[in-house]
């Protein structure tokens, strides 16, 4: 056997060492990769919730026919059409044997029925056009099952209030819905930044 030569152990450790470097430097980069690739799944997520939240009214939006009818008009969850009832509030405001003040609550009444009208056929717009495109396919795939119900929960009760028009569907209601869609979204964000 040879002996080894002080250069000898020089080149062995200084081999060593820069075995370990490389290695130290391959493990803090799959690191850094691995934490980019979580930090744009969050960023990702977060698209898909602004995306899902993006189709829907306004909290400060939000109206529903109950803001306005109440059970004297006998239309709340009616079988006349909501495109009809405009009709019945006009006759009845038209009607000879109402006085000023009815009439002039009917006026009102019927004022605020064309702005729902509008307000709801442009915001369900909006849900359909995200429904029918491709990329709700996408969120409904990314998001979490509770947001995706709470979404639904919301959209249902949105177009129910439209056709029905029961009692119970206020815009209380909706802005409660709303309110827990948002607040799952939050949780669902907590839970990918806690799993990050």
């Amino acid at each position: 056997m040879s002996q080894v030569t002080p250069d000898g152990w020089v080149s062995f450790f200084g081999a060593l060492m820069g075995v370990m470097l490389a290695l130290l430097s391959i493990l803090s980069e799959i690191r850094i990769s691995k934490n980019q690739l979580k930090q744009q799944k969050k960023e990702n997520k977060k698209i898909y919730y602004d995306k899902l939240l993006g189709s829907l009214p306004s909290i400060d939006m939000l109206c529903t026919q109950a803001d306005y009818l109440n059970n004297e008009d006998g239309l709340l969850g009616s079988f006349v059409d909501v495109e009809a009832r405009s009709k019945v509030l006009e006759d009845r405001m038209n009607d000879q044997s109402s006085n000023v003040a009815e009439r002039e609550q009917y006026k009102y009444k019927i004022k605020c029925h064309e702005n729902y009208i509008n307000y709801w056929n442009k915001a369900n717009a909006t849900i359909e056009e995200f429904y029918s495109n491709g990329f709700f396919n996408v969120v409904k795939n990314e998001c979490s099952g509770n947001v995706i119900m709470a979404y639904y929960d919301f959209v249902v009760a949105f177009q129910n209030e439209h056709f029905y028009c029961g009692p119970i569907i206020r815009t209380e209601l909706l802005r409660n819905l709303l309110i827990n869609l948002a607040e799952e979204i939050r949780k669902a964000e907590e839970d990918v930044n806690f799993c990050g």
